[in-house]
Protein backbone atom coordinates (compact mmCIF):
# COMPACT_ATOMS: atom_id res chain seq x y z
CA UNK A 1 0.00 0.00 0.00
CA UNK A 2 0.84 1.82 -0.68
CA UNK A 3 6.23 8.41 3.66
CA UNK A 4 4.78 5.39 5.37
CA UNK A 5 4.84 3.06 2.55
CA UNK A 6 1.49 3.03 1.59
CA UNK A 7 0.33 0.29 -0.22
CA UNK A 8 -1.48 -0.29 -3.34
CA UNK A 9 -4.79 -0.93 -3.58
CA UNK A 10 -6.54 -0.01 -1.22
CA UNK A 11 -4.59 2.54 1.42
CA UNK A 12 -5.95 1.32 3.85
CA UNK A 13 -8.93 3.94 5.35
CA UNK A 14 -6.92 4.24 8.36
CA UNK A 15 -4.27 6.62 6.55
CA UNK A 16 -7.50 9.44 6.05
CA UNK A 17 -7.56 12.54 7.41
CA UNK A 18 -9.69 14.78 8.74
CA UNK A 19 -13.16 15.74 6.88
CA UNK A 20 -11.99 18.82 4.62
CA UNK A 21 -14.30 21.56 3.67
CA UNK A 22 -15.09 22.95 -0.16
CA UNK A 23 -12.88 25.61 -0.79
CA UNK A 24 -15.07 28.93 -1.76
CA UNK A 25 -12.02 29.99 -4.72
CA UNK A 26 -13.07 28.93 -8.25
CA UNK A 27 -16.29 27.68 -7.32
CA UNK A 28 -20.03 28.85 -8.37
CA UNK A 29 -22.16 27.46 -5.55
CA UNK A 30 -25.39 26.31 -6.84
CA UNK A 31 -24.51 26.65 -10.63
CA UNK A 32 -25.16 23.45 -12.83
CA UNK A 33 -22.69 21.43 -14.80
CA UNK A 34 -24.20 22.67 -18.10
CA UNK A 35 -24.33 26.91 -17.13
CA UNK A 36 -20.44 26.46 -16.57
CA UNK A 37 -19.82 24.96 -19.95
CA UNK A 38 -17.62 22.18 -20.12
CA UNK A 39 -16.18 22.31 -16.31
CA UNK A 40 -16.52 18.94 -14.42
CA UNK A 41 -16.37 19.46 -10.53
CA UNK A 42 -16.37 16.48 -8.77
CA UNK A 43 -15.06 14.99 -5.16
CA UNK A 44 -12.38 13.29 -4.67
CA UNK A 45 -11.59 10.91 -1.82
CA UNK A 46 -7.97 12.62 -0.66
CA UNK A 47 -5.81 15.08 -2.07
CA UNK A 48 -2.56 13.83 -3.93
CA UNK A 49 0.11 12.04 -2.47
CA UNK A 50 2.56 10.34 -4.77
CA UNK A 51 1.51 10.90 -8.60
CA UNK A 52 4.39 8.01 -9.42
CA UNK A 53 3.71 4.94 -10.75
CA UNK A 54 5.64 2.88 -8.29
CA UNK A 55 4.52 4.26 -5.21
CA UNK A 56 1.73 6.15 -5.48
CA UNK A 57 -0.91 6.33 -2.09
CA UNK A 58 -3.84 4.93 -2.79
CA UNK A 59 -7.34 5.63 -5.45
CA UNK A 60 -6.62 9.82 -4.85
CA UNK A 61 -4.04 9.60 -7.00
CA UNK A 62 -5.11 7.04 -9.15
CA UNK A 63 -8.35 9.17 -9.96
CA UNK A 64 -5.28 12.05 -11.03
CA UNK A 65 -3.09 9.29 -12.80
CA UNK A 66 -5.17 7.45 -15.24
CA UNK A 67 -6.36 11.33 -16.57
CA UNK A 68 -3.24 12.87 -16.63
CA UNK A 69 -1.12 9.46 -17.74
CA UNK A 70 -1.42 6.91 -20.64
CA UNK A 71 -0.20 3.63 -20.47
CA UNK A 72 -0.40 1.04 -23.07
CA UNK A 73 -3.86 0.10 -22.02
CA UNK A 74 -6.80 0.80 -20.02
CA UNK A 75 -9.97 -0.73 -18.46
CA UNK A 76 -12.83 0.22 -20.03
CA UNK A 77 -15.65 1.72 -18.01
CA UNK A 78 -18.72 -0.10 -17.64
CA UNK A 79 -20.35 -2.96 -15.40
CA UNK A 80 -17.48 -5.80 -16.44
CA UNK A 81 -14.51 -5.58 -16.46
CA UNK A 82 -12.20 -5.23 -19.67
CA UNK A 83 -9.22 -3.45 -21.28
CA UNK A 84 -9.05 -1.23 -24.00
CA UNK A 85 -5.93 0.31 -26.25
CA UNK A 86 -4.27 3.65 -24.86
CA UNK A 87 -1.19 4.66 -25.52
CA UNK A 88 -0.69 1.64 -27.47
CA UNK A 89 -2.41 1.12 -31.63
CA UNK A 90 -1.59 -2.21 -30.93
CA UNK A 91 -1.18 -5.30 -28.58
CA UNK A 92 -0.18 -8.50 -29.58
CA UNK A 93 -0.30 -11.19 -26.47
CA UNK A 94 -0.68 -14.35 -28.71
CA UNK A 95 2.23 -15.20 -26.50
CA UNK A 96 2.22 -14.22 -23.18
CA UNK A 97 5.25 -14.11 -22.01
CA UNK A 98 6.58 -11.77 -25.41
CA UNK A 99 4.09 -9.09 -25.31
CA UNK A 100 4.35 -7.01 -28.69
CA UNK A 101 3.18 -3.50 -28.81
CA UNK A 102 2.94 -0.16 -31.04
CA UNK A 103 2.38 3.36 -29.86
CA UNK A 104 0.04 5.86 -31.06
CA UNK A 105 2.53 8.06 -33.37
CA UNK A 106 2.56 11.74 -31.97
CA UNK A 107 1.81 11.58 -28.36
CA UNK A 108 3.50 14.59 -26.81
CA UNK A 109 4.82 14.67 -23.26
CA UNK A 110 3.93 17.96 -22.02
CA UNK A 111 6.83 20.59 -20.34
CA UNK A 112 8.67 20.67 -24.01
CA UNK A 113 9.77 16.50 -23.25
CA UNK A 114 8.56 15.88 -26.62
CA UNK A 115 6.96 12.90 -28.14
CA UNK A 116 6.40 9.24 -26.52
CA UNK A 117 8.60 6.56 -27.88
CA UNK A 118 8.90 2.65 -26.98
CA UNK A 119 12.16 3.72 -25.17
CA UNK A 120 9.76 5.79 -22.45
CA UNK A 121 7.85 2.38 -21.72
CA UNK A 122 10.97 0.35 -21.38
CA UNK A 123 12.01 3.03 -18.92
CA UNK A 124 8.41 3.15 -17.67
CA UNK A 125 8.20 -0.64 -16.50
CA UNK A 126 11.89 -1.41 -15.73
CA UNK A 127 12.58 1.40 -12.89
CA UNK A 128 9.92 -0.67 -10.95
CA UNK A 129 13.19 -3.17 -10.34
CA UNK A 130 15.35 -0.38 -9.67
CA UNK A 131 16.42 -0.03 -5.98
CA UNK A 132 16.53 3.31 -5.30
CA UNK A 133 12.56 3.29 -6.73
CA UNK A 134 11.69 1.07 -4.04
CA UNK A 135 8.82 0.45 -5.98
CA UNK A 136 5.41 -0.61 -3.29
CA UNK A 137 4.19 -1.98 -6.22
CA UNK A 138 7.26 -3.61 -7.21
CA UNK A 139 4.94 -7.20 -7.34
CA UNK A 140 3.30 -5.91 -10.35
CA UNK A 141 6.44 -6.34 -12.68
CA UNK A 142 7.84 -9.07 -10.13
CA UNK A 143 7.80 -11.52 -13.75
CA UNK A 144 9.76 -8.54 -15.88
CA UNK A 145 12.73 -9.85 -17.71
CA UNK A 146 13.34 -6.63 -19.71
CA UNK A 147 11.35 -4.38 -22.55
CA UNK A 148 13.08 -4.86 -25.92
CA UNK A 149 12.63 -1.83 -28.30
CA UNK A 150 12.57 -2.56 -31.44
CA UNK A 151 11.46 0.65 -32.83
CA UNK A 152 10.66 4.33 -32.30
CA UNK A 153 6.98 3.50 -31.65
CA UNK A 154 7.26 -0.94 -31.22
CA UNK A 155 8.35 -3.14 -28.51
CA UNK A 156 8.42 -6.36 -26.88
CA UNK A 157 7.68 -7.06 -23.06
CA UNK A 158 9.60 -10.12 -21.97
CA UNK A 159 8.44 -11.84 -19.09
CA UNK A 160 10.43 -14.53 -17.17
CA UNK A 161 7.69 -16.75 -16.20
CA UNK A 162 3.95 -16.80 -16.69
CA UNK A 163 1.68 -13.61 -14.75
CA UNK A 164 -1.85 -14.36 -14.92
CA UNK A 165 -2.21 -10.29 -13.77
CA UNK A 166 -0.13 -8.95 -16.63
CA UNK A 167 -3.87 -7.89 -18.53
CA UNK A 168 -5.84 -7.60 -15.00
CA UNK A 169 -3.99 -5.80 -12.07
CA UNK A 170 -0.96 -4.47 -14.24
CA UNK A 171 -1.19 -3.22 -18.02
CA UNK A 172 -4.30 -1.27 -17.55
CA UNK A 173 -3.94 -0.37 -14.07
CA UNK A 174 -1.56 2.67 -12.95
CA UNK A 175 1.54 0.21 -13.03
CA UNK A 176 0.87 0.00 -16.66
CA UNK A 177 1.38 4.20 -16.95
CA UNK A 178 4.34 5.54 -18.95
CA UNK A 179 6.56 8.43 -17.58
CA UNK A 180 8.73 10.44 -19.71
CA UNK A 181 12.43 9.65 -19.53
CA UNK A 182 13.54 12.65 -20.55
CA UNK A 183 11.57 14.79 -17.36
CA UNK A 184 12.74 11.98 -14.91
CA UNK A 185 16.16 12.76 -15.68
CA UNK A 186 16.02 16.76 -16.12
CA UNK A 187 14.24 16.53 -12.82
CA UNK A 188 17.69 14.29 -11.25
CA UNK A 189 14.69 12.22 -9.50
CA UNK A 190 14.39 8.77 -9.07
CA UNK A 191 10.58 9.05 -7.61
CA UNK A 192 7.78 11.28 -8.76
CA UNK A 193 5.92 13.11 -5.85
CA UNK A 194 3.36 15.49 -6.33
CA UNK A 195 4.64 17.13 -9.79
CA UNK A 196 4.25 15.17 -12.10
CA UNK A 197 7.03 16.72 -14.47
CA UNK A 198 5.28 15.20 -17.80
CA UNK A 199 1.97 14.75 -18.50
CA UNK A 200 0.92 12.41 -21.20
CA UNK A 201 -2.87 11.65 -21.08
CA UNK A 202 -5.75 13.83 -21.84
CA UNK A 203 -5.24 16.39 -18.94
CA UNK A 204 -2.66 17.93 -16.82
CA UNK A 205 -2.50 19.50 -13.96
CA UNK A 206 -3.01 23.11 -14.14
CA UNK A 207 -3.11 23.85 -10.30
CA UNK A 208 -2.93 22.06 -7.38
CA UNK A 209 -3.99 24.09 -3.88
CA UNK A 210 -3.46 21.08 -1.58
CA UNK A 211 -6.04 19.99 0.13
CA UNK A 212 -8.14 22.79 -1.59
CA UNK A 213 -8.95 21.65 -5.32
CA UNK A 214 -6.99 19.55 -7.78
CA UNK A 215 -7.73 21.21 -11.06
CA UNK A 216 -7.22 19.35 -14.61
CA UNK A 217 -6.92 21.09 -18.24
CA UNK A 218 -6.87 20.03 -21.40
CA UNK A 219 -3.48 18.31 -22.87
CA UNK A 220 -2.77 19.88 -25.84
CA UNK A 221 -0.44 17.32 -27.06
CA UNK A 222 -3.00 14.17 -26.88
CA UNK A 223 -3.93 12.72 -29.71
CA UNK A 224 -5.89 10.17 -28.70
CA UNK A 225 -10.04 10.37 -28.02
CA UNK A 226 -10.91 13.60 -26.96
CA UNK A 227 -12.60 14.21 -23.67
CA UNK A 228 -15.84 16.08 -23.20
CA UNK A 229 -14.70 18.47 -20.02
CA UNK A 230 -12.08 21.23 -20.70
CA UNK A 231 -11.76 21.60 -17.04
CA UNK A 232 -12.54 18.97 -13.97
CA UNK A 233 -11.78 20.55 -10.43
CA UNK A 234 -11.57 17.68 -8.10
CA UNK A 235 -12.12 18.74 -4.40
CA UNK A 236 -10.19 16.31 -1.51
CA UNK A 237 -13.15 15.87 0.49
CA UNK A 238 -12.43 12.45 2.99
CA UNK A 239 -15.74 13.09 4.80
CA UNK A 240 -18.58 11.68 2.66
CA UNK A 241 -21.41 13.76 4.64
CA UNK A 242 -19.66 16.85 3.74
CA UNK A 243 -19.51 16.07 0.22
CA UNK A 244 -23.21 14.77 -0.22
CA UNK A 245 -24.29 18.26 1.93
CA UNK A 246 -22.05 20.38 -0.92
CA UNK A 247 -23.57 18.17 -3.48
CA UNK A 248 -26.98 19.04 -2.54
CA UNK A 249 -26.28 22.90 -2.07
CA UNK A 250 -25.10 22.76 -5.60
CA UNK A 251 -21.59 22.94 -5.19
CA UNK A 252 -19.95 20.21 -6.83
CA UNK A 253 -21.46 18.25 -9.76
CA UNK A 254 -20.50 14.20 -8.68
CA UNK A 255 -19.64 12.47 -4.76
CA UNK A 256 -19.53 8.98 -4.05
CA UNK A 257 -21.88 9.27 -0.76
CA UNK A 258 -22.32 6.79 2.43
CA UNK A 259 -23.53 3.15 2.15
CA UNK A 260 -25.85 4.47 4.88
CA UNK A 261 -27.18 7.30 2.50
CA UNK A 262 -28.21 5.02 -0.85
CA UNK A 263 -31.62 4.59 0.92
CA UNK A 264 -32.48 7.77 1.42
CA UNK A 265 -31.53 9.20 -1.97
CA UNK A 266 -33.77 9.32 -4.79
CA UNK A 267 -31.88 7.01 -7.21
CA UNK A 268 -33.54 8.83 -10.62
CA UNK A 269 -33.23 12.42 -9.70
CA UNK A 270 -29.71 11.60 -7.95
CA UNK A 271 -28.64 8.90 -10.91
CA UNK A 272 -27.37 6.96 -8.19
CA UNK A 273 -25.53 4.55 -9.22
CA UNK A 274 -24.18 1.29 -6.63
CA UNK A 275 -21.93 -1.27 -7.82
CA UNK A 276 -20.08 -4.14 -5.78
CA UNK A 277 -16.57 -3.03 -4.36
CA UNK A 278 -13.27 -4.38 -4.63
CA UNK A 279 -12.76 -4.38 -1.51
CA UNK A 280 -12.43 -6.21 2.49
CA UNK A 281 -12.77 -5.28 5.61
CA UNK A 282 -11.91 -8.39 7.73
CA UNK A 283 -11.03 -7.81 11.92
CA UNK A 284 -7.42 -8.73 12.29
CA UNK A 285 -5.66 -10.07 15.39
CA UNK A 286 -2.20 -9.44 16.50
CA UNK A 287 -0.55 -13.02 16.90
CA UNK A 288 2.82 -11.61 18.95
CA UNK A 289 0.77 -9.80 21.32
CA UNK A 290 1.21 -11.53 24.38
CA UNK A 291 -2.63 -12.66 25.10
CA UNK A 292 -3.51 -13.22 21.20
CA UNK A 293 -0.22 -15.69 20.85
CA UNK A 294 -2.84 -18.36 21.77
CA UNK A 295 -4.76 -20.01 19.48
CA UNK A 296 -7.43 -20.84 21.42
CA UNK A 297 -8.44 -17.28 22.24
CA UNK A 298 -7.86 -16.39 18.70
CA UNK A 299 -10.16 -19.06 17.48
CA UNK A 300 -12.96 -18.32 20.35
CA UNK A 301 -13.07 -14.62 19.01
CA UNK A 302 -13.57 -16.06 15.92
CA UNK A 303 -16.21 -18.07 17.07
CA UNK A 304 -17.96 -16.02 19.22
CA UNK A 305 -18.93 -12.74 16.08
CA UNK A 306 -22.02 -13.01 14.15
CA UNK A 307 -20.76 -11.08 11.06
CA UNK A 308 -23.92 -10.77 9.53
CA UNK A 309 -25.25 -9.29 12.36
CA UNK A 310 -22.12 -7.31 12.43
CA UNK A 311 -22.88 -6.23 8.37
CA UNK A 312 -26.99 -6.09 9.20
CA UNK A 313 -26.39 -4.02 12.14
CA UNK A 314 -23.75 -1.61 9.91
CA UNK A 315 -25.40 -1.29 6.97
CA UNK A 316 -28.48 -3.13 7.00
CA UNK A 317 -29.34 -5.21 3.78
CA UNK A 318 -27.34 -2.42 1.29
CA UNK A 319 -23.97 -4.95 2.47
CA UNK A 320 -23.28 -8.74 2.59
CA UNK A 321 -21.11 -10.56 4.60
CA UNK A 322 -18.16 -11.45 3.49
CA UNK A 323 -16.05 -15.16 3.33
CA UNK A 324 -12.87 -14.15 2.86
CA UNK A 325 -10.61 -11.81 1.50
CA UNK A 326 -11.20 -11.85 -1.91
CA UNK A 327 -13.97 -10.17 -3.07
CA UNK A 328 -16.78 -12.05 -5.58
CA UNK A 329 -16.82 -11.63 -8.94
CA UNK A 330 -13.12 -12.41 -8.54
CA UNK A 331 -11.44 -15.73 -9.03
CA UNK A 332 -11.12 -17.82 -6.07
CA UNK A 333 -13.63 -15.86 -4.00
CA UNK A 334 -15.10 -18.60 -0.87
CA UNK A 335 -18.18 -19.22 -0.24
CA UNK A 336 -18.30 -19.70 3.42
CA UNK A 337 -15.84 -19.73 5.93
CA UNK A 338 -14.20 -22.17 8.26
CA UNK A 339 -15.38 -21.25 11.57
CA UNK A 340 -18.88 -19.74 12.23
CA UNK A 341 -20.50 -18.11 14.48
CA UNK A 342 -20.53 -20.50 17.45
CA UNK A 343 -20.54 -18.95 21.24
CA UNK A 344 -20.43 -22.46 22.88
CA UNK A 345 -17.73 -23.30 20.99
CA UNK A 346 -15.81 -19.91 22.01
CA UNK A 347 -16.68 -20.41 25.79
CA UNK A 348 -15.52 -23.57 25.74
CA UNK A 349 -11.69 -22.59 23.96
CA UNK A 350 -11.89 -19.71 26.60
CA UNK A 351 -12.09 -21.99 29.57
CA UNK A 352 -9.48 -24.35 27.76
CA UNK A 353 -7.38 -21.76 27.39
CA UNK A 354 -7.50 -20.56 31.07
CA UNK A 355 -9.26 -17.36 30.31
CA UNK A 356 -12.52 -17.06 30.71
CA UNK A 357 -12.74 -13.08 31.84
CA UNK A 358 -10.97 -11.82 29.37
CA UNK A 359 -9.84 -8.00 28.72
CA UNK A 360 -9.21 -6.84 24.90
CA UNK A 361 -8.97 -3.60 22.90
CA UNK A 362 -10.36 -2.82 19.44
CA UNK A 363 -8.39 -0.58 17.73
CA UNK A 364 -9.36 1.52 14.45
CA UNK A 365 -9.62 4.74 12.67
CA UNK A 366 -12.51 6.24 14.06
CA UNK A 367 -15.08 5.72 11.05
CA UNK A 368 -18.53 6.19 12.23
CA UNK A 369 -20.04 2.96 10.09
CA UNK A 370 -16.90 0.71 11.89
CA UNK A 371 -18.17 1.99 15.22
CA UNK A 372 -20.98 0.26 14.83
CA UNK A 373 -19.64 -2.42 13.71
CA UNK A 374 -17.37 -2.17 16.88
CA UNK A 375 -19.94 -1.66 19.23
CA UNK A 376 -22.00 -5.21 17.88
CA UNK A 377 -18.73 -6.99 17.96
CA UNK A 378 -18.36 -5.26 21.64
CA UNK A 379 -21.80 -7.04 22.41
CA UNK A 380 -20.75 -10.98 20.76
CA UNK A 381 -17.53 -10.88 22.60
CA UNK A 382 -19.53 -10.43 26.27
CA UNK A 383 -21.80 -12.92 25.79
CA UNK A 384 -18.68 -15.29 25.90
CA UNK A 385 -17.08 -13.23 28.98
CA UNK A 386 -14.34 -11.45 27.25
CA UNK A 387 -14.70 -7.17 27.72
CA UNK A 388 -13.77 -5.29 25.12
CA UNK A 389 -12.64 -1.50 25.03
CA UNK A 390 -13.37 0.28 21.60
CA UNK A 391 -10.75 2.79 21.14
CA UNK A 392 -11.00 4.89 17.52
CA UNK A 393 -7.88 6.69 17.25
CA UNK A 394 -6.30 8.48 14.52
CA UNK A 395 -5.53 5.96 11.36
CA UNK A 396 -1.92 7.93 10.49
CA UNK A 397 -1.10 6.92 14.19
CA UNK A 398 -3.03 3.90 14.10
CA UNK A 399 -1.05 2.55 11.17
CA UNK A 400 2.44 4.14 12.59
CA UNK A 401 2.10 2.37 15.89
CA UNK A 402 1.49 -0.83 14.06
CA UNK A 403 4.41 -0.56 11.23
CA UNK A 404 7.09 0.08 14.30
CA UNK A 405 8.85 -3.01 14.63
CA UNK A 406 11.73 -1.65 15.80
CA UNK A 407 10.40 0.48 18.61
CA UNK A 408 7.96 -2.66 19.47
CA UNK A 409 4.64 -0.65 20.47
CA UNK A 410 2.84 -2.88 17.83
CA UNK A 411 2.80 -5.40 20.20
CA UNK A 412 0.28 -3.39 22.22
CA UNK A 413 -2.03 -3.63 19.63
CA UNK A 414 -4.33 -6.90 19.67
CA UNK A 415 -7.48 -6.67 17.63
CA UNK A 416 -8.20 -4.06 14.90
CA UNK A 417 -10.05 -3.16 11.82
CA UNK A 418 -8.94 -2.95 8.31
CA UNK A 419 -10.14 -2.47 5.02
CA UNK A 420 -8.01 -2.87 1.67
CA UNK A 421 -9.25 -2.06 -1.87
CA UNK A 422 -8.02 -3.66 -4.83
CA UNK A 423 -7.75 -4.66 -8.61
CA UNK A 424 -9.75 -6.91 -10.34
CA UNK A 425 -7.03 -10.09 -9.77
CA UNK A 426 -6.48 -12.03 -6.33
CA UNK A 427 -3.53 -11.44 -6.71
CA UNK A 428 -3.49 -8.04 -5.41
CA UNK A 429 -6.00 -9.21 -2.62
CA UNK A 430 -3.22 -11.65 -1.30
CA UNK A 431 0.00 -10.33 -1.45
CA UNK A 432 0.07 -8.50 1.79
CA UNK A 433 -0.18 -11.51 3.65
CA UNK A 434 3.07 -12.82 3.16
CA UNK A 435 6.17 -12.67 5.62
CA UNK A 436 7.73 -9.95 4.11
CA UNK A 437 4.70 -7.42 4.79
CA UNK A 438 5.18 -7.75 8.54
CA UNK A 439 5.51 -4.45 9.69
CA UNK A 440 4.00 -2.84 6.09
CA UNK A 441 1.31 -4.32 5.78
CA UNK A 442 0.72 -7.71 7.32
CA UNK A 443 -0.57 -6.50 10.90
CA UNK A 444 -1.52 -9.97 12.37
CA UNK A 445 2.07 -10.95 11.16
CA UNK A 446 1.03 -14.45 10.04
CA UNK A 447 4.08 -16.31 8.50
CA UNK A 448 4.47 -19.17 6.49
CA UNK A 449 7.51 -19.82 3.81
CA UNK A 450 5.10 -22.55 2.45
CA UNK A 451 1.95 -19.95 2.23
CA UNK A 452 4.20 -17.24 0.64
CA UNK A 453 5.39 -20.19 -1.55
CA UNK A 454 2.48 -21.14 -2.96
CA UNK A 455 1.13 -17.13 -3.53
CA UNK A 456 3.70 -16.37 -5.34
CA UNK A 457 2.99 -20.15 -7.52
CA UNK A 458 -0.97 -18.60 -8.18
CA UNK A 459 0.33 -15.81 -10.17
CA UNK A 460 2.00 -18.12 -12.59
CA UNK A 461 -1.17 -20.53 -12.91
CA UNK A 462 -2.27 -19.99 -16.47
CA UNK A 463 -5.65 -22.61 -15.67
CA UNK A 464 -8.31 -20.57 -14.06
CA UNK A 465 -9.75 -23.76 -12.08
CA UNK A 466 -6.34 -24.34 -10.79
CA UNK A 467 -5.83 -21.01 -9.89
CA UNK A 468 -9.26 -20.75 -8.32
CA UNK A 469 -8.47 -23.52 -6.38
CA UNK A 470 -4.93 -22.61 -4.78
CA UNK A 471 -6.21 -19.34 -3.61
CA UNK A 472 -9.41 -20.23 -1.90
CA UNK A 473 -6.79 -22.75 0.20
CA UNK A 474 -4.76 -19.80 0.75
CA UNK A 475 -7.44 -17.73 2.51
CA UNK A 476 -8.58 -20.69 4.43
CA UNK A 477 -4.86 -20.81 5.79
CA UNK A 478 -4.95 -17.76 6.76
CA UNK A 479 -8.52 -18.29 8.46
CA UNK A 480 -7.10 -21.35 10.69
CA UNK A 481 -4.50 -19.06 11.88
CA UNK A 482 -7.11 -17.71 13.95
CA UNK A 483 -5.83 -14.22 13.19
CA UNK A 484 -8.74 -13.19 10.74
CA UNK A 485 -12.52 -12.62 11.14
CA UNK A 486 -13.73 -11.45 7.96
CA UNK A 487 -16.60 -8.88 7.51
CA UNK A 488 -17.60 -7.25 4.42
CA UNK A 489 -16.98 -6.17 0.68
CA UNK A 490 -18.74 -3.57 0.89
CA UNK A 491 -20.53 -1.46 -1.88
CA UNK A 492 -19.26 2.21 -3.80
CA UNK A 493 -22.05 4.60 -4.38
CA UNK A 494 -22.19 7.47 -6.25
CA UNK A 495 -25.08 10.40 -7.09
CA UNK A 496 -24.70 13.21 -10.01
CA UNK A 497 -26.26 15.99 -11.28
CA UNK A 498 -29.12 15.53 -13.98
CA UNK A 499 -26.72 16.16 -17.58
CA UNK A 500 -23.84 14.24 -16.79
CA UNK A 501 -23.17 10.88 -18.29
CA UNK A 502 -20.83 9.30 -15.35
CA UNK A 503 -18.20 6.52 -15.98
CA UNK A 504 -16.69 4.48 -13.08
CA UNK A 505 -14.58 1.40 -13.08
CA UNK A 506 -16.93 -2.05 -12.84
CA UNK A 507 -16.35 -1.76 -8.77
CA UNK A 508 -17.22 2.12 -9.25
CA UNK A 509 -13.89 2.36 -7.03
CA UNK A 510 -12.31 5.28 -9.81
CA UNK A 511 -14.04 7.75 -11.16
CA UNK A 512 -12.68 7.40 -14.89
CA UNK A 513 -12.44 11.69 -15.72
CA UNK A 514 -11.80 11.46 -19.26
CA UNK A 515 -14.87 9.28 -20.21
CA UNK A 516 -17.69 11.59 -18.44
CA UNK A 517 -19.58 13.77 -20.60
CA UNK A 518 -22.77 15.29 -21.11
CA UNK A 519 -26.06 13.59 -21.98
Amino acid sequence: MTGLPLSRRRFVQTAAAAGLLIPAAGLVPGAAVAQEGRILRIRNDGDIRRLDPATRGGWYDETVMFSIFSGLVRYKAGDAWGWELDAAESIDDSDPQHVKFTLRPGIQFTGGFGEMTAEDVKFSYERFRDPEVNAVYGADWAALDHVEVTGTHSGIIHLSRPFAPLFTSTLPHASGLILSRAAMEAAGRSVIDTDPLACSGPYQIAEWRPRELIHLVRNPGWVGPAPHFDEIRLLPLTDLISAETAFDAGDIDVTQIAVNSIAVRDAEADNLVVKPALAYTWLGMNIENEVLQDLRIRRAIQHAINTREVVEGTFGEAVTPAHGLIPPPLLGAREANLYGYDPDAARALLAEAGAPALQLTLSFNGDPDMMIAAQVIQAHLAAVGITLEIRAMDGATLTAQQQDSEGGTYKDIQLFFSTFTTAPDPSWVTEWFTCAQIGDWNFQRTCSEEWDSRNAAAAEESDPATRAATYVDLQNQLEETGAYVFLMHGVNAWISKPGIRTAYSADAQWALLRDFAAV
